[in-house]
């Protein structure tokens, strides 16, 4: 496989993670985020608040969202786990809907690894319950497995619980993927679970908030997706990251600067509405 990025720490390859993982070898650990399923998928809405100029009481308007992406079906879940279970040397860690927590746990013990915990990202600031007939979903949910064997972690006793605010589109800048995680919580995964100079797989990296956390802590990291703007925003970012914003990185086979032109700067923006 041609990487679409490469800078000596991180590798990106654009396409389906089902064409590129029988491709890789073994990593240290996976840490992803893929699609959700059909059952959170239908149930998307988005929605604002309006007030009149007197004062009336807020109404909430409220419409179908479209994530940009399909929903998880089983074949594939079932076809990454295999792969998963194959490359991780040590901690898988997936996020899902909680209405799928249950179908990731069978099919990676399905695959060999061991279940370990189910941990929720308590998420600050998300969407309400717009219908307010029920109360409204507030997290996701982690599977966290391991490799059978010896199992280590840099957290001790603490709890697999993480509060961290949700990534807003503010001033045109900060988010740049529907579903985008914020940092500061896949920097607290990627401290937890892995070492420095390990090698993290992302499977579904998306804008490659992952990626962009492993390199800022020392790490490796390899990642994978599937709609090439994603590839460039994630290319981008590590390139914004890096310590010599003049230094020279691989893209999409092609040696390039670091640093952005206005066309690129534009495209940026355009992406971070999603």
């Amino acid at each position: 496989m041609t990487p679409y990025y490469s800078d000596g720490a991180v590798t990106i390859y654009h396409g389906s993670c089902l064409d590129a993982l029988p491709e890789l070898e073994p990593v240290d650990h996976v840490i992803t985020d893929p699609p959700y399923s059909e059952h959170t998928h239908s149930k998307q809405r988005s929605g604002h608040s309006l007030t009149s100029g007197h004062g009336s009481p807020r109404k909430i308007i409220d419409r179908p969202r479209d994530l940009g992406f399909a929903a998880m079906d089983a074949a594939t879940r079932g076809f990454v786990c295999g792969d998963i279970a194959r490359l991780a040397a040590r901690w898988v860690v997936v996020f899902s809907d909680d209405e799928s927590t249950h179908l990731w746990r069978a099919d990676l013990t399905g695959c060999g690894l061991d279940y370990v915990r189910t941990g929720h990202w308590v998420k600050l600031g998300c969407t309400p319950q717009f219908s307010g007939d029920r109360p409204a979903q507030g997290a996701e949910a982690l599977t966290i497995c391991h490799r059978p064997g010896r199992k280590r972690w840099n957290g001790g006793g603490s709890h697999a619980v993480w509060t961290f605010p949700i990534v807003k589109h503010i001033g045109g800048v900060g988010r740049y993927h529907t579903t985008q995680k914020p940092e500061a919580l896949m920097s607290e995964l990627v401290t937890l679970f892995t070492d420095p100079g390990e090698t993290i797989l992302d499977p579904f990296m998306g804008s490659g908030t992952t990626l962009v956390a492993a390199k800022r802590l020392g790490r490796k990291a390899i990642g994978i997706e599937l709609e090439e703007k994603y590839c460039a925003i994630a290319a981008e970012r590590l390139r914004q990251g890096a310590l010599d914003l003049h230094s020279s990185c691989e893209i999409n086979g092609r040696i390039g600067n670091a640093s952005m032109d206005s066309s690129q700067s534009t495209f940026l923006a355009e992406g971070s509405e999603r």
